[in-house]
């Protein structure tokens, strides 16, 4: 986290040249209770936050990102703001256009402004790129009729490495709605098309490809909700991860150690073995976890409101005609849920690396809301992963 950051509250409207800006240091962030209640107070903005968008940017995000609730202003930062010098919170009436496509008519001067009050600090402001008008022309194939898709009015464009991929807003939620039972890191799915010449192609939906390309646009408000609630609940599962990891040593390595007996379950007898010898039903206790471990992680937030509990059980009655398999159905469940990844090459488990240590710790959020601010999570940082699992 950037001890001198600085934090800009815009309210710009379309068609004037007249603005509202309101810098606050870091140390003063911390202190207020952040919501879109706030933002309009501090703006003195009239009416309600129905009558508004909220979007932050900072230097490391793709584009400015919409906030769809009070808690995402925190989860957002967490996870993408607090290494860069300068946030910037933009609210604009509801009706308008993103920032992302079009400039107010105080762009200029309310710009103009961040960088006199920034670098009299010595920080650099970052420019929000206006992204392009989105051409819907890729010759892609419908995937079901094997026809050029062409029906612009339910169409998603995405521009990755000089191409471009178009599908049916129907088709890619389609997909991203099957990758979600399946517990996948919306990060990390990956939508296949048929392109112009018949051939198979793949685009893995990144976080600059849902920033730059998802979440606005026509369908903002469709992806802005998935997206909205994986940030959300993303935050408040490393938070959970950070107190555990606290609270019991060598819960870091216990969990690359536990991901590594799952992934080589059908291969290694000793990994076998002590899976098998937890004696539950899915394999979380001794060695790996103690029992008050294992509670607190059977409630470790999922997606919608799940728990990893209720995942894993809905996962087992899914499973329930079929042969479950520890290395090819659970492990990739754990993996998302407990931040480790596996690397193939070396065989070894390895902890996620993230951008941020600490977090934005706020008045008025407590509970479930004050899990959000913590984001922390020297668990999901180098703190585990020396070891890489057991061999």
């Amino acid at each position: 986290m950037v001890s001198q950051q600085l934090w800009f509250f815009l309210r710009e409207d379309m068609s004037i040249s007249q603005f509202t800006q309101v810098p606050l240091t870091l140390s003063e962030v911390r202190k207020i209770d952040l919501t879109f209640g706030y933002c309009l107070s501090a703006t003195k903005s009239p009416g309600s936050v129905h009558d508004y968008t909220f979007h932050i940017h900072s230097a490391s995000m793709a584009a400015a990102v919409q906030l769809l609730s009070d808690e995402s202003i925190i989860a957002t930062y967490n996870i993408y703001c607090q290494r860069d010098p300068v946030v910037t919170i933009i609210i604009r009436k509801a009706g308008d256009p993103s920032p992302n496509t079009s400039r107010s008519a105080s762009h200029d001067n309310s710009l103009a402004e961040r960088r006199k009050v920034s670098a009299s600090r010595g920080l650099l402001v970052p420019e929000l790129f206006i992204q392009p008008t989105v051409r819907h022309v890729s010759g892609s194939m419908d995937i079901n009729t094997l026809e050029p898709i062409d029906d612009k009015t339910a169409l998603v464009t995405m521009h990755c490495d000089d191409e471009t991929f178009t599908f049916t807003k129907d088709y890619l939620l389609g997909w991203i709605d099957s990758q979600l039972a399946d517990f996948r890191d919306i990060t990390k799915i990956k939508v296949q098309q048929i392109g112009p010449e018949g051939e198979t192609r793949v685009i893995q939906l990144t976080e600059e490809i849902w920033q730059r390309c998802l979440i606005r646009g026509q369908w903002r408000e469709v992806f802005g909700h998935i997206w909205d609630n994986f940030v959300r609940r993303r935050c408040e599962r490393e938070a959970a991860l950070d107190q555990i990891m606290e609270a019991v040593p060598g819960f870091g390595q216990a969990c690359l150690d536990f991901v590594h007996d799952l992934k080589t379950y059908g291969t290694n007898k000793d990994s076998r073995n002590r899976l098998e010898g937890t004696g539950h039903e899915f394999y979380i206790g001794q060695p790996y976890f103690d029992k008050a471990t294992q509670d607190q992680l059977l409630r470790l937030p999922a997606t919608n409101g799940d728990t990893l509990e209720s995942l894993l059980r809905s996962w087992a009655l899914k499973c329930q005609d079929s042969t479950v398999c520890a290395s090819h159905d659970f492990a990739p469940i754990f993996e998302f849920m407990l931040g480790v990844k596996w690397d193939i090459p070396a065989t070894k488990a390895t902890a996620e690396v993230r951008r941020s240590t600490g977090g934005l710790r706020l008045p008025g959020t407590q509970g479930k809301v004050k899990g959000l601010a913590k984001k922390g999570s020297k668990f999901l940082k180098n703190t585990i992963g020396r070891r890489g699992g057991k061999k």
